[in-house]
């Protein structure tokens, strides 16, 4: 632990430093209310919080969207690998959701979608085990 001598050393060698870090103006640290500086340690404290909260929720934003990906990627290889036609493809630029979409399916179609897509799979992986016996 730093000891100083005077107060003068510690307001300025060691407070007014943090005083900067903080973002307080040194017209308010040195002619201001000193109250003022706790509510810059306390604001401090704030963001970085909540710097902290969006830094996690973009985590968890881009390991889904990795998630995501990789989903992708195995429905396409299980997809030709089960399918004689072989003629499924993988996204070919990457998927932004800022953008507007272009063409929106109802839930209900998109269900119905990945229904007959998973029956496909089965079907063909259900041939193929037929043919092998």
């Amino acid at each position: 632990m730093v000891e100083y001598e005077t107060a003068k050393e510690l307001f300025t060698n060691r407070l007014f430093p943090e005083a900067i870090v903080l973002g307080m103006p040194s017209d308010e640290f040195w002619n201001g209310n000193p109250d003022w500086f706790l509510s810059y340690i306390e604001a401090y404290k704030i963001r970085q919080e909540r710097e902290s909260e969006e830094k996690s929720s973009l985590i968890d934003y881009q390991s889904w969207l990795t998630g995501l990906y990789v989903y992708q990627g195995v429905q396409v290889a299980l997809a030709n690998s089960f399918s004689k036609r072989k003629n499924a493809k993988y996204v070919k630029e990457p998927i932004s959701f800022k953008e507007k979409k272009k063409a929106t399916m109802s839930d209900e179609q998109r269900i119905e979608n990945e229904y007959l897509q998973f029956k496909m799979l089965t079907d063909a992986m259900n041939n193929n085990k037929l043919t092998k016996r």
